[in-house]
Order: C-alpha cells, then sequence, then structure tokens
C-alpha cells in the first residue's frame, strides 16, 4: 500500500473514535514513548471529547502485550487498542491474543517492519509515510503529524520536541524544536530537562509513569513539568549517573578492531539506558558501546549504541540472541537493547565482537 492509502486508511481509523469506544492507550516507557501516549491521549480528547477509558503503563520494556495487559483489556472490556513507541509486530502472538478480544488495534511506530500479523491490527510505521530513516523520525513527532490531520495539536508541540529530543534527534529537527521553543516562551534546553525527567522517573520510580503521563497531558506549558512533583527524581538519578561513571572509566572494555565498547555492572535501578546515551554521544560516537546490566535475577539486560549509523545496533543485537532461550532484542540502527540469561552472556559477548569484526550484515 503507498503512501496515500496508508494515510487513507489511518484518516478513516481516527473518524471512527467515538464516546462509545472503550479505547486503551498503552505507550512505551521512555521520553518518547510517554511523550508519544501524551499526544495520542490529548487529541482523543478533542477527537471525541473524551480522554482514553484505559491508559496502560506495562512493568517493564517489551514489544509485547504482557498476559496481565491482555487480561486488564478484557476486563475493562475494551473495544480499541492504540500502541505506541515499539514493535508489536516483533512478537506477534500476543497480536493474535488481543486481537480476540478486541475490534481493532492501531500500532503508531518508527522501529524496523518484522511482518503484518493479525487481520484487525493496523501497524503505522513512519518508513510507510516517510523517505526519513525510521529511527530518526521518532512516534512522538510521527503521532503528533499524523493526528494534526485532524485536530489542532499546536498547543501541545513542545511535548513532541521532548520526545524527539529523548529519541536523540535534535539536530535531524533542531528547525522544528527551535520554532515550538519560540512559540511556548521554552528553550531547548527545558525540553532537555524535561526529557530527563521523565527518564529519571521510568529508571528510578517506573510505578509512577501511569501518574506522570497524565499529569504531562493536562500541562499547559513546560514550566508546569519542570515544576512538578516528578522534577526531584532528574538530580537523584544524575547523582546515580555521576558514580556510575566513575565505575565505567576504571572498569570498561575497549576492543579497537571490532570499534567496541564493552562495560558490565549491577544495579538496582535500570540505568544503563540513561547513562549509555551520554558515553555514546560524548566519548564513543564512532564506536559500537554496548552496557550490560545484571540485577541478580539470573538475566541480563543490555543496550547497544552507535551515533554514525555506520552499524545497525538492531541488526546486531537480534543476530547476537538467536537461539539463545528466553532472550530478546531489538530496537533502531543507532540504539536497540535486549535480554538473555546470564549464563549466555559470554557467548553473547563472542558473538557480538565477532559480528562487529566480520563483513556487513545483509540487510
Amino acid at each position: 500500500m503507498h503512501e496515500k492509502g496508508i494515510l487513507h486508511q489511518f484518516d478513516s481509523i481516527v473518524k471512527s473514535f467515538s464516546k462509545r469506544d472503550k479505547i486503551a492507550l498503552i505507550h512505551d516507557l521512555d521520553a518518547d514513548g510517554v511523550s508519544s501516549g501524551v499526544i495520542v491521549y490529548n487529541s482523543l480528547k478533542l477527537l471525541r471529547g473524551k480522554a482514553p477509558d484505559l491508559v496502560v503503563t506495562q512493568s517493564f520494556k517489551t514489544v509485547e502485550l504482557l498476559p496481565k495487559t491482555i487480561s486488564l483489556l478484557k476486563k475493562k472490556k475494551i473495544s480499541k487498542v492504540i500502541v505506541v513507541d515499539f514493535a508489536l509486530d516483533q512478537q506477534p502472538e500476543s497480536v493474535k491474543m488481543t486481537e480476540n478480544l478486541v475490534d481493532q488495534i492501531l500500532v503508531i511506530d518508527h522501529h524496523k517492519s518484522y511482518g503484518k500479523p493479525g487481520k484487525k491490527t493496523f501497524f503505522l510505521k513512519a518508513q510507510l509515510v516517510s523517505d526519513l530513516e525510521p529511527s530518526t523520525y521518532p512516534t512522538s513527532k510521527l503521532a503528533f503529524d499524523l493526528f494534526s490531520r485532524h485536530v489542532n495539536l499546536e498547543k501541545w508541540s513542545w511535548i513532541a520536541c521532548v520526545g524527539l529530543i529523548g529519541d536523540n534527534q535534535l539536530e535531524q529537527w533542531r528547525g522544528f524544536i527551535g520554532r515550538c521553543a519560540k512559540d511556548h516562551d521554552s528553550s531547548v534546553e527545558e525540553f532537555t530537562q524535561i526529557m530527563n525527567i521523565i527518564s529519571a522517573v521510568e529508571v528510578l520510580a517506573p510505578e509512577k509513569l501511569n501518574g506522570l503521563l497524565k499529569f504531562y497531558a493536562s500541562c499547559s506549558s513546560p514550566r508546569q513539568m519542570l515544576s512538578s512533583r516528578y522534577a526531584p527524581y532528574a538530580e537523584k538519578l544524575e547523582s546515580e549517573m555521576a558514580s556510575l561513571m566513575k565505575k565505567f572509566e576504571k572498569e570498561k572494555q575497549v576492543f579497537p578492531d571490532a570499534q567496541l565498547v564493552w562495560f558490565e555492572f549491577n544495579a538496582k535501578h535500570n540505568i544503563k539506558s540513561a547513562i549509555i546515551n551520554s558515553v555514546s554521544n560524548e566519548s564513543y560516537p564512532h564506536y559500537t558501546v554496548v552496557f550490560v546490566q545484571g540485577k541478580g535475577d539470573g538475566f541480563v539486560s543490555f543496550s547497544a549504541r552507535r551515533q554514525d549509523f555506520k552499524v545497525k545496533m538492531n541488526d546486531i543485537l537480534e543476530n547476537a540472541v538467536k537461539g539463545f532461550e528466553n532472550a530478546g532484542a531489538g530496537g533502531h540502527v543507532p540504539a536497540a537493547a535486549g535480554r538473555c540469561k546470564k549464563k549466555d552472556l559470554p557467548e553473547l559477548k563472542r558473538r557480538i565482537i565477532r559480528l562487529l569484526s566480520g563483513p556487513p550484515l545483509k540487510a
């Protein structure tokens, strides 16, 4: 289906939303996922005079609808589901299970395509409506552009900016972000501070993300978020990151032939994504940076970054975990993540070094 057909189908879905529908909104947990969730939340209020009937903030980052989520959709008698900012097509089984309960699923996302499972699900990926590399068109901006076809979202354009900065796309969208900062008497610095607040709550108090999203949706200006009860979390996270950076400088492993920086650590909070962005952007933009975090549960989670787009992080990690039991990985070209059993970590490391040292992976 070409771009006009994709947009026509999206428009038809949006025009069908009514107060009679029982709509659930499900979002990713990072700044782009929360910001895109807010944009959809407010769009629905304008479209049908009513917010989503249910907002689901899953308990951890994943590309599937968890059993607890599916049970909640059934309990609340949800008829339509909107999912933003994760590749639900990567785990088609949860899509099929959800389709047995609801009339329609709309997925708005900017990750790569993994197929189109299910007859009731419409996947609107960034690459279907734009020539931009999908990772450079975050879901917050995509959702803003899509729903702006139907309602005026200009008073929330700053929220799209927070999502763009959260996904490291300030340079790609500097013109748009600059205009929004001027329109809202704000600045790139304030948008970045809000991104840091969301990231800090994601790391330190993920159980508060659902309430944060709803508060964020009620804000009429960036300064309301900056003076909110969520703001102090950013300072707490900064302190934890400073401590971890000292450990990184002492214990990092550098493999020049593979252009790889590798760092393993244990921590209570899921802090790796927050700190790896800083390391990758500021210290190693032309290297692959991998952070591996253990939490003492028999599994490790890992994140990979590469800012020059010369190596596809999503493909590297997806290939590296093939065949591992209870493992998974995915993401974007410059930023990806995954999880595997701790016992598989040595083999994971060997595979990543081999993949980075060998010929480029086929597209």
